[in-house]
């Protein structure tokens, strides 16, 4: 059982000057400014208020469970161990004053006031000391930090004064770092450009500009045939003038013949399929692009390509050789290369002519179709 004289480290004999100077000194250690609790406080003054009325030998009851509360049950339990380091302080100074008393009582200049006076005194030094110690270590904290943000101004600096310094090198003059820069950064555009030209250069001396300057002239007007003069077996040789009969009409037929052959066009693309041409009904296997071009087949075996005439390149791949153009389209046949051979599309998905691209679905289906047409038109 515990009573109030436990708390305060009194006893009833104890004068009311003992009892304050001992209220006094556990305020200083149980003061919530100090590190102590509310709750201790409170346990503190009320022991001294209970003293102060002769009531210092009554039990204090102090709960045994805070009702479930956490913090309560935190803050009883912080009291508890408060009391007892209350105890244990109280048993040190009884034993301190009592040494202090024998001492006095051999010495006979001491007093119990004076010890006292003297224990708060010390007591009191070592809160500031402590207090003194928390200063200092928060003063640390904030100096590391301090110095941490110093250390990161100074590396941004460092990086900032490289960097002037690189500026500071480019506008002084070309160093040979840059030249090497600036070679390793223009050397192979300028080297392509170099070829390209040359090459460029090299195909217009080897093109027939006459050749191609006739596809841009008007065809030569048909000559006319000159007016016949006969003779006939008459007294007065008279000569009469007359002109050519019009032409008969096989020349109309013969004309009509040598019309180039035109494709059937379809809205269909990305699959090859039979077909026969629209001025002779020859057979033939074709594959339009998505851009309007096809890719013709016929019992000839040579792969054409017609090409759209809005769809005209300024130059067109090696392998294309010109033929003629037919309507709206400009028409190339392809010797070798991609798409030259029936191979060629039936070993690949998908071929590159000319910068558009062809499938090879359903050829080898539409080639064996091509073939048996070829066999009953030549019969």
């Amino acid at each position: 059982m515990t009573t109030f004289n436990d708390i305060l480290g009194t006893t009833s004999s104890d004068s009311a000057e003992v009892t304050k100077q001992r209220y006094k000194l556990l305020s200083l250690r149980v003061h919530p400014d100090k590190g102590g609790s509310k709750a201790l406080m409170h346990l503190v003054r009320h022991s001294y208020d209970h003293i102060s009325k002769g009531k210092g030998d009554l039990p204090v009851n102090l709960p045994s469970a805070a009702g479930g509360n956490p913090e309560l049950e935190r803050e009883l339990a912080k009291v508890k161990k408060d009391r007892e380091e209350l105890r244990a302080l109280n048993s040190l100074l009884k034993t301190q004053l009592a040494q202090a008393q024998k001492s006095s009582a051999s010495s006979g200049s001491t007093n119990n006031a004076d010890y006292a006076r003297k224990i708060a005194q010390l007591e009191g030094e070592l809160v500031l000391v402590k207090e003194e110690r928390n200063r200092l270590l928060s003063q640390k904290e904030a100096a590391v930090a301090e110095q941490n943000k110093m250390a990161g101004e100074l590396r941004r600096a460092l990086s900032e004064n490289e960097v002037l310094e690189t500026e500071l090198a480019q506008e002084s003059g070309f160093s040979m770092p840059v030249l090497f820069k600036w070679f390793n950064r223009f050397w192979l555009p300028a080297m392509s450009m170099s070829a390209l030209f040359a090459v460029i250069f090299m195909g217009a001396t080897m093109v027939d500009w006459t050749f191609v300057s006739a596809w841009f002239q008007p065809p030569p007007p048909e000559p006319t045939p000159a007016p016949l003069r006969v003779v006939h077996a008459a007294p007065e040789s008279k000569t009469m003038a007359f002109k050519a009969p019009p032409k008969p009409q096989a020349n109309q037929q013969s004309t009509k013949a040598a019309q180039k052959p035109f494709l059937q066009l379809t809205d269909i693309s990305g699959v090859w399929s039979l077909a026969s041409y629209t001025e002779n009904e020859k057979p033939y296997i074709s594959i339009r692009s998505t851009n309007g071009s096809y890719v013709v087949n016929d019992c000839s075996g040579d792969f054409t390509l017609y090409l759209n005439e809005p769809l005209k390149p300024l130059r067109v791949a090696a392998n294309l050789i010109y033929m003629h153009q037919n309507q709206h389209f400009h028409v190339y046949k392809i010797p070798y290369g991609q798409g030259s051979s029936a191979e060629s599309w039936l070993q690949s998905r998908k071929l590159k002519i000319n910068d558009e691209f062809f499938t090879s679905e359903s050829f080898n289906v539409s080639r064996e179709a091509l073939l048996q047409r070829c066999l009953n038109f030549a019969s």
